[in-house]
């Protein structure tokens, strides 16, 4: 067990703030002081939720897995992943998995001939939306993989986390974690707000395989950004992972210390953990700004067939804005960031991908 590296796997469905908790993990672990690592698995063709961290920790490696979902078409990239990250030499490894992943074959993998003499799982969390976990339940029953999926995130977990409680009634948190001890009654459980939790007995036990005082200390780093109400998966920056013929959307001569990212579509032999979810990213190709009204009234106009967006806009009076959408609620956050070309990527249920890009297109009329 020694010579094995911990694994901390963090789960959920879209929106629930897994990245946030990710965020508040890595800020703990900085103080110890351990040297964390992250694998970021994303459904999109940006590795949107890897950028933040490099801009708020630079010296935190992170490899992401784009375009896929580790449990099923991104699974035969894993060890590969993982084994670039072994070679960083770190304390711990933060594998958070796309919010329409299984961690059930996740856990399988980790458990491999090629895994499992390096590395050992600490904690599986599972991290649950208070305010739309039963709608979700409901609205998936027909999505058989899904719902599969949405139960297998609960059921690997030793550790939940009952979030964004601010946004739901008190009768209504109740209700959530009565369901989820139907499906697991062993977890831990704390219900929060914006992903706080006791971060300490996360930790514990790799601090008990591992000796912190040889370490040396991490270089101080401002701390994570607050987190707006919507408490969305991250506050991030497009990161270009191949090359299409397309401009970039963000400066390459941003520092991100992502050492690699995947593009892979699915793989018609490996099972999926969800069927009728997909993501579409569009380009803010005009050269001139698009209007923040227009822009909301098109995601709005989208209808509940969209679960997710998010991405970087560039807007006539507030200049470049990072645009969170999660359960039917939107934010705008300021940013410094050099993105050159604005783009949002869209999650949601079987989306008509040809006539959103048109209502995309019709954005930017007349401007």
């Amino acid at each position: 067990m020694m010579n094995k590296v911990p694994v901390i796997l963090i789960s959920g469905f879209l929106g629930s703030g897994k990245t946030t908790l990710l965020l508040r993990l890595l800020a703990h672990t900085r103080q110890i002081p351990l040297r964390a690592v992250v694998l970021m698995n994303e459904m999109g063709e940006y590795n949107v939720d890897s950028a933040i961290i490099s801009e708020e920790m630079p010296d935190v490696t992170v490899e992401g897995l784009l375009e896929g979902c580790i449990c099923c078409s991104k699974r035969n990239e894993l060890a590969g992943a993982l084994h670039t990250l072994l070679s960083q030499e770190p304390d711990l490894i933060f594998m958070e998995t796309t919010g329409v992943a299984n961690p059930e074959q996740v856990l399988e993998e980790l458990r491999s001939p090629l895994l499992a003499d390096q590395l050992y799982l600490v904690h599986s969390i599972s991290v649950v939306d208070a305010e739309l976990f039963h709608e979700y339940n409901s609205r998936f029953t027909a999505d058989k993989e899904l719902v599969r999926t949405l139960h297998g995130q609960l059921r690997t977990a030793d550790f939940i986390v009952v979030n964004k409680t601010d946004a739901a009634s008190s009768r209504e948190v109740t209700k959530v974690v009565k369901s989820i001890r139907k499906l697991n009654d062993t977890a831990k459980l704390q219900t929060t707000e914006y992903s706080r939790v006791d971060l300490e007995p996360l930790l514990e036990p790799v601090l008990a395989s591992t000796s912190v005082a040889e370490k040396p200390v991490q270089t101080p780093q401002p701390a994570p950004a607050q987190v707006q109400p919507t408490d969305a998966d991250a506050l991030s920056v497009p990161i270009p992972v191949k090359s299409s013929g397309r401009p970039s959307s963000v400066s390459r001569s941003t520092a991100f210390k992502v050492i690699s990212a995947h593009s892979h579509k699915h793989d018609p032999k490996q099972p999926h953990s969800f069927s009728r979810l997909e993501s579409l990213t569009l380009h803010q190709y005009s050269p001139q700004p698009l209007e923040k009204q227009r822009l909301e009234n098109f995601l709005t106009g989208l209808g509940s067939s969209l679960l997710r967006a998010k991405g970087y806009c560039v807007l006539p009076q507030e200049g470049t804005m990072l645009l969170q959408f999660a359960g039917n609620h939107l934010e705008w956050q300021p940013t410094a960031l050099p993105v050159s070309q604005g783009y949002v990527t869209l999650i949601g249920e079987q989306l008509d991908k040809a006539s959103i890009t048109d209502q995309w297109e019709q954005c930017f009329i007349s401007l």
